[in-house]
């Protein structure tokens, strides 16, 4: 459970932050990404905070542990009940891998390489601590395993500590959970730090509220962390221990987080929130936990907090969550959503990837799972993720589109004139029309970005557009966010029109000129009727 029913107006005042930290040596910077490995290249942005996703480690499938874990079924939900092709799982969505091992190899190439194309820095880890208890040590292993791949995707990460893991007077117990985030952690090149000192989140405190408390916690720890707790929480912590507050989920949806961000620049080290809505499952799968909601209003909440975060004076911003199933906070993909919220990370972030690369990463994950025990195949998608890791997409897809029947290559569509029997090709960046048809020239891939539809040119990967309103369509590269590259296509007498959203006028060949047009043409004209052919 990660959620916050608004603490009394926690987070409304400051409780004695340290401020000894400049703001302006807060964090590593990019290069010290560049660094955790030789295949792995940092994502270009236009944002320079860090983009840090929280990360669940706690779900579990009979393969990984031999019975589903209590998150994909909580009281009343059974996976291994089938309907319409979907297990029966304690969530209102579904994960479009299905139901999943978090320490599954594949499950984790494949979440870290969505985070890195939608923007990420590095991860958060909802990190469940030492403790012999409950799910405690596979939730540890599975953590684990995330972390030993992050190197390889050239991803940062950090430790949230959940101190309510422990009961009462168990301090000393604790302490434990951070000398082995010492041993194992924080001497790693990619662990987040402040000022040379690690950063560990805190959810809460829930368990330990006093100061002395802990100075047991981090008591002989070298170097000594840097502990951030919830918005309003310094004082439990102790200003000696805290280097800043981070905000969550509130019910008092947004005007906790909205406070804090009118004093973010207060905190030594500042974490904004950026989450979809909030749509729990624990009513009705029988659990303990809040039934309030915030609506998700499509993507219209997700990319509103997004637009709070990046404008306000925050070092990081947590994206909450990937994967909490439970509260219904997911951005990873969905059957409900698709890539959505990933998208719009794109398009906000200033991301010159879309969802095309979104969709490669698919491809890796499903055909690790096709070809599992095929030797030969599994090397070459090992090197189709080096070359993701590596942004080397071009690589990538042609590799995949050589692997024995998996996800054969898009082969696209024919664009054919009713008029004049002619097919559109591009040649050298104009859309032109001649009465051949060989050549992956002639073949277009129709894609669908954020409910837009888009042509790429089978033959250069350009996309059909009205950029820059030439007499000519154009053939280019141009970014998923651009109107001028999306087509609605409405039926005419068993034809298609093809529109443009930006300038809602039509594709057509009306002047005969060598190429095709996009001006205002009537839809009986035959000059704006196209066939796709396969």
């Amino acid at each position: 459970m990660r959620t916050l029913i608004c603490f009394c107006c926690c987070a409304l005042l400051l409780f004695g932050c340290n401020k000894s930290l400049q703001q302006n040596d807060l964090l590593q910077g990019r290069s010290a990404l560049a660094g955790v490995s030789a295949s792995a290249v940092a994502i270009p942005k236009s944002t320079a905070k860090k983009i840090f996703i929280h990360w669940m480690p706690w779900f579990e499938t009979p393969a990984s542990r031999g019975a589903w874990g209590y998150h994909w079924k909580m009281n009343t939900r059974n996976p291994d009940v089938i309907v319409n092709g979907k297990r029966q799982i304690a969530a209102y969505y579904y994960p479009k891998t299905g139901p999943y091992a978090s320490g599954d190899p594949d499950i984790i190439e494949y979440q870290l390489l969505l985070m890195k194309y939608a923007g990420a820095d590095g991860v958060f880890i909802d990190w469940p601590g030492t403790r012999q208890r409950y799910d405690y040590p596979d939730n540890l292993a599975n953590s684990n395993a995330l972390i030993n791949k992050l190197g390889a995707v050239g991803l940062q990460f950090g430790i949230v500590h959940e101190d309510r893991n422990w009961d009462p007077g168990m301090a000393a117990d604790a302490h434990g959970d951070f000398t082995y985030m010492q041993s194992n952690y924080f001497n790693q090149s990619n662990y987040l730090k402040t000022n040379n000192a690690p950063v560990v989140l805190n959810f809460g405190p829930i368990t330990f509220h006093q100061p002395a408390e802990w100075d047991v916690i981090l008591n002989g720890l070298n170097p000594r962390p840097k502990v951030i707790p919830l918005y309003g929480f310094t004082n439990q912590v102790g200003s000696n221990n805290a280097g800043g507050e981070f905000p969550w989920i509130y019910q008092d949806h947004p005007t906790v987080v909205n406070n804090y961000y009118a004093q973010a620049g207060s905190f030594p080290l500042s974490i904004g929130v950026v989450y979809p809505g909030f749509n729990s499952f624990y009513a009705a799968g029988g659990a303990d936990g809040p039934t309030w909601q915030i609506p998700f209003n499509g993507t219209g909440t997700f990319s509103a907090m997004l637009d709070k975060a990046l404008s306000s004076s925050v070092n990081i911003i947590q994206f909450a969550t990937w994967n909490d199933y439970g509260e219904g906070t997911i951005i990873e993909p969905t059957d409900e959503y698709g890539y959505s919220f990933l998208t719009i990370m794109q398009q906000k972030l200033g991301i010159p990837y879309g969802q095309h690369e979104l969709e490669l990463v698919s491809r890796l994950y499903n055909a690790r799972k096709q070809y599992a025990g095929n030797g030969s195949i599994q090397q070459q998608l090992n090197q189709v993720f080096t070359y993701l890791a590596n942004l080397q997409v071009s690589q990538a897809e042609n590799l995949l589109n050589t692997l024995g029947g998996s996800n054969p290559p898009p082969t696209g569509v024919l664009i054919k004139n009713k008029w004049l029997g002619t097919y559109l090709y591009e040649d050298n960046g104009q859309v032109k029309y001649s009465a051949g048809n060989s050549g992956n020239q002639y073949r277009w891939v129709q894609e669908t970005v954020n409910g837009h539809t888009r042509f790429k040119n089978l033959a250069t990967n350009h996309y059909l557009n009205i950029e820059h309103l030439y007499p000519y369509a154009e053939s280019t590269d141009v970014p998923n966010t651009y109107y001028s590259s999306y087509w609605k296509l409405e039926t005419y007498n068993g034809n298609v029109r093809l529109k443009n959203e930006w300038q809602n006028t039509y594709l057509n060949v009306e002047n005969q000129g060598g190429f095709a047009q996009c001006t205002a043409v009537p839809d009986f004209f035959e000059s704006s009727q196209w066939i796709l052919q396969n």
